[in-house]
């Protein structure tokens, strides 16, 4: 038998045997729904994100143009004599959709990516009201193309070629196919090769109509390309060192129920014991603060912070012996309101600041230990390229803070002393800016996860290859 006739017996097989069809039929709708509810999922993301900057810039614009018609004298300050409240100035803060936040989710889905910068709110009400989503659809998590590859992709491989050498022993048949000019070696690799090159097609297919499909305006292809290229590494790096896991179980010569039951033993402890092991490792070490606590404590801030206004406002004039209420022109509680909410967003603080330590030291004790699941690994890998990895959301609400605290600092002698910004004033203020990472240093912090995939898969390649040719002498043993 050539090495011909083994490649058209398997792809007759893939075509005609039915578990095999049936598997790779259900593995190219998984792989196309995932593609296509993605391409659904980040078009929606795009039209919220623009809506709300739309909405909010409209806001702005009627804000700005009463205050250019006092500006120019066409309305006096006595009949608008809220135009250019310093305490009214709002911006839009963006963090845009991932540029592949189709094909990976990540918690894009369960952390705010937009927030109204206001005066009148305190720190821990700039992201009050962000999930939209369903919260039966957010707690069954998401289903996008990095969970296919991740945890169906392993499946299928496995399904379609642990027996690629032990169904040929125990029918009796490996010594016939062996006397033909042809090594147990280039055997099993050609009948692996031919039936992942299978699935191989399908996520190629899958991953160019991706490409494709979850394009926006503000994302198109030549966007998204530097940062598809490194998923679509990442993803073959996976695949290769599941090729590398499966080859080199075959070449252990067990029987074919073993082999599967090995790998499928495999596949539970990289795909669900692993992950769920690092996360509660991780949050038994590093405990997150509650959420609720942290809610109760910044409503208790804020009511003490208004019980105690009196004070508030004494300290603010001995601290500024220039502001009286004689030269107030603007209602009291309207300073009052800016105090208070200063005095809220320090109380806060330490609160928030924990939160960010805590993210910190899972970062640094996942970023070491999930290399002892690939799956994890992979997972955190998919979802930085695609810019829906949780530091990135943090990043964002951090800078959103600190925005928030600067234009404060900015219009504070304004609020003070109940004087109205000018349009000059105005428009030197400094807009919201996201600091996205770069594509540079995408690829510098996903080097070292495809590295170390590439180097599973060549030893455990290298293993088995060498298994491989020791068998050719013992099968033929009596």
């Amino acid at each position: 038998m050539s090495i011909s006739a083994i490649k058209n017996q398997e792809i007759k097989a893939l075509k005609t045997e039915p578990t095999q069809l049936i598997l790779i039929i259900s593995f190219l709708i998984a792989c196309l729904y995932a593609v296509v509810q993605g391409a659904a999922y980040r078009h929606q993301q795009t039209d919220m994100t623009t809506t709300f900057i739309a909405e909010q810039n409209k806001s702005i614009e009627v804000w700005r143009d009463r205050l250019v018609a006092v500006d120019n004298g066409t309305t006096t300050e006595a009949d608008d004599r809220w135009a250019g409240l310093a305490m009214d100035v709002s911006f839009p803060a963006v963090a845009a959709p991932g540029p592949l936040s189709d094909l990976s989710h990540g918690v894009s889905d369960v952390r705010p990516h937009t927030g109204r910068l206001s005066l009148w709110r305190s720190v821990d009400r700039l992201f009050g009201n962000y999930q939209v989503q369903s919260p039966i659809d957010t707690a069954a998590g998401s289903f996008d193309l990095a969970f296919v590859i991740i945890f169906v992709m392993p499946l299928l491989m496995i399904a379609l070629s642990y027996d690629a050498l032990s169904d040929d022993k125990e029918l009796g048949r490996l010594g016939l196919v062996l006397s033909q000019p042809i090594s147990v070696r280039l055997l099993v690799l050609t009948r692996l090769r031919v039936r992942f090159m299978a699935i191989a097609v399908i996520l190629a297919v899958a991953l160019a109509i991706g490409l494709v499909s979850g394009a926006t305006d503000n994302g198109g292809i030549s966007e998204r390309l530097p940062y598809f290229t490194i998923w679509f590494l990442i993803a073959t790096s996976y695949f290769l060192m599941w090729a590398a896991v499966i080859t080199w179980a075959i070449s252990l010569k067990l029987r074919g129920e073993t082999t599967a039951l090995l790998l499928a033993g495999i596949w539970i402890v990289n795909c669900l014991a692993g992950p769920a092991s690092l996360s509660a490792t991780a949050e038994s070490l590093y405990p997150t603060p509650s959420r609720l606590a942290f809610l109760s404590e910044a409503r208790e801030a804020s009511n003490s912070a208004y019980k105690s206004k009196a004070d508030i406002m004494q300290g603010m004039l001995f601290d500024h012996p220039d502001l009286t209420a004689d030269n107030y022109s603007i209602p009291e509680y309207i300073r009052t309101a800016f105090l208070v909410t200063r005095t809220v967003d320090q109380s806060v603080a330490p609160v928030l600041n924990r939160f960010d330590e805590v993210q910190a030291e899972r970062r640094d004790f996942l970023s070491i230990f999930q290399y002892a699941s690939p799956a994890a690994l992979t997972l955190q890998a998919f979802n930085l390229s695609a810019g829906t990895n949780l530091e990135r959301h943090l990043r964002f609400e951090r800078s959103v803070r600190d925005f928030k605290q600067m234009i404060a600092e900015e219009v504070e002698r304004n609020v003070l002393v109940g004087q109205r910004l000018t349009l000059t004033e105005y428009d030197n203020l400094p807009r919201y800016q996201n600091n996205e990472w770069s594509i540079g240093q995408v690829i510098e912090k996903t080097a070292a996860p495809i590295a170390f995939l590439l180097i599973i898969a060549s030893l455990l390649g290298t293993i088995a290859l060498k298994n491989l040719g020791r068998l050719q002498t013992r099968i033929l043993e009596p």
